[in-house]
C-alpha cells in the first residue's frame, strides 16, 4: 500500500477552464493562479484577487528584431503579500539545505499548510524557451508527496494548472541551481490566521468594499489605460517587419489570454451586480470579437511562419483585424467606464 502525504481538500483554481474549456489559462499570469488557488484552499473572497491586478498595452519599437516589443503588459495595484495578509494568510519563507527538502515539504504538509518552491526552469523538462537553454526562477505548487514511489505532487503552468506528479529526485535537481543564491529563501510556507478584516465584514460588505476600490483604481489609471490602446495601432503599423520573428506567437498567446483574463473579472463582477446600466450583452459582445479576432490574427501568422510565406494577403489581413480589434477596444473601453461610472455613483 502506498504511503501518501498530501492536503486532502486541496485543489487548483479552476475558474478559467470553467470560462474556456478548451484551454486552462492562467488569470492573468502564473502569480495570481497561486493567489486564487490559496484563497479557495483557505476558503477566502477570490474578488480582492481578481481586483488587484490591470492590463495595458505596450509597443516598443526598439524591442521588433528581439522580445517584448508588444504586450498586454499586467500591472499589480497592491503587492500579492499584502493582499494575503489582508485576507489573513500568512507567508513563511524559508532556505531549507537539499538534503532536508523532503522533510520540510512534508512536515508543512503534514500541518495543512500548503506551500511553492521556486524552481529553475532550465530543469524543467517541457518548458521549450528554458529548458537546457535558458536559467530562470519559477513558483511551483506542491501539495504532496508519495513516500512509497518518492514522487512529489504539484501544480503548475507546465500541465496548465492541473494536478501531476513528478520524480522528487527530479524536482530537487531544480532546487540545485545558482540561481536561488538570487533567491534564498526559495521555500515558502502558507498558513490562516485569523481573525482577518475578510473574517469581520459579511460577505455583501467585502464585495462592496472591494468592487469600490477597484472602480477608484480604475478611474485613476483610466488615461493611461485608453492612451495605451494606440499601441495596438503601432502593431498594426509595424506588423509587415514583425510578423517574421517567431515570438509573435508567443505574444499573441499571451494577450489572448489576458484578455480571457479579464472577460472572467468582468463575468464575476456582473455577478455582484455592478452592471448597473445593462450594458452586458453589448460588453460581452465586443470582449468576444476582440478576443476571436485576437486568436485568428495568431492563426494567419502561425501559418505564415509555419510555411514560411509571408505574402501581402497574409498581412493586409492581419493588419485589418488588428485595426479592427483597436476600434473595438476603444467602444468597450467606453462602455466598461461608463459602467464604472453607475457603480460609482
Amino acid at each position: 500500500m502506498e504511503k501518501i502525504v498530501s492536503l486532502d481538500t486541496f485543489q487548483p483554481f479552476d475558474g478559467m477552464i470553467k470560462m474556456f474549456p478548451h484551454h486552462n489559462f492562467p488569470y492573468f499570469n502564473c502569480d495570481y493562479n497561486l493567489l486564487l488557488t490559496l484563497a479557495n484552499y483557505f476558503k477566502k473572497d477570490e474578488l480582492p484577487i481578481l481586483n488587484n491586478v490591470m492590463s495595458i498595452y505596450r509597443f516598443d519599437k526598439q524591442k521588433i528584431n528581439t522580445r517584448g516589443y508588444f504586450k498586454l503588459e499586467v500591472l499589480d495595484l497592491e503587492d500579492g503579500d499584502k493582499i494575503l495578509e489582508e485576507m489573513g494568510i500568512s507567508i513563511r519563507r524559508k532556505a531549507p539545505a537539499l538534503d532536508t527538502l523532503q522533510d520540510e515539504i512534508l512536515n508543512s504538509i503534514s500541518s495543512g499548510h500548503p506551500i511553492s518552491i521556486f524552481i529553475d526552469l532550465f530543469y524543467q523538462r517541457g518548458r521549450d524557451f528554458y529548458y537546457n537553454k535558458k536559467h530562470g526562477l519559477h513558483p511551483v505548487f506542491v501539495y504532496g508527496f508519495n513516500l512509497t514511489t518518492e514522487e512529489i505532487y504539484t501544480v503548475d503552468d507546465i500541465k496548465e494548472y492541473r494536478q501531476y506528479s513528478l520524480p522528487f529526485s527530479e524536482f530537487k535537481l531544480s532546487c540545485m541551481s545558482s540561481e536561488h543564491v538570487k533567491m534564498p529563501d526559495y521555500f515558502w510556507e502558507y498558513a490562516l490566521v485569523s481573525p482577518s478584516d475578510q473574517d469581520i465584514l459579511n460577505h455583501k460588505e467585502l464585495a462592496q468594499t472591494n468592487i469600490n476600490k477597484f472602480v477608484e483604481n480604475m478611474f485613476r489609471y483610466q488615461n493611461e489605460i485608453t492612451e495605451s490602446l494606440n499601441n495596438i495601432l503601432l502593431l498594426a503599423e509595424h506588423f509587415e517587419l514583425l510578423i517574421t520573428n517567431e515570438t509573435i506567437i508567443e505574444t499573441l498567446s499571451s494577450t489572448i489570454y489576458r484578455k480571457c483574463s479579464e472577460k472572467y473579472r468582468l463575468t464575476i463582477l456582473y455577478q455582484y451586480n455592478i452592471d448597473h446600466i445593462h450594458a452586458k450583452h453589448t460588453m460581452d459582445s465586443l470582449l468576444d470579437q476582440i478576443i476571436n479576432d485576437w486568436k485568428t490574427v495568431r492563426i494567419y501568422s502561425n501559418k505564415a511562419i509555419m510555411s514560411n510565406m509571408f505574402t501581402g494577403e497574409i498581412i493586409d489581413k492581419c493588419i485589418r483585424l488588428i485595426t479592427k480589434i483597436y476600434r473595438n477596444e476603444v467602444d468597450f473601453h467606453h462602455q466598461f467606464y461608463s459602467m464604472l461610472q453607475a457603480a460609482r455613483l
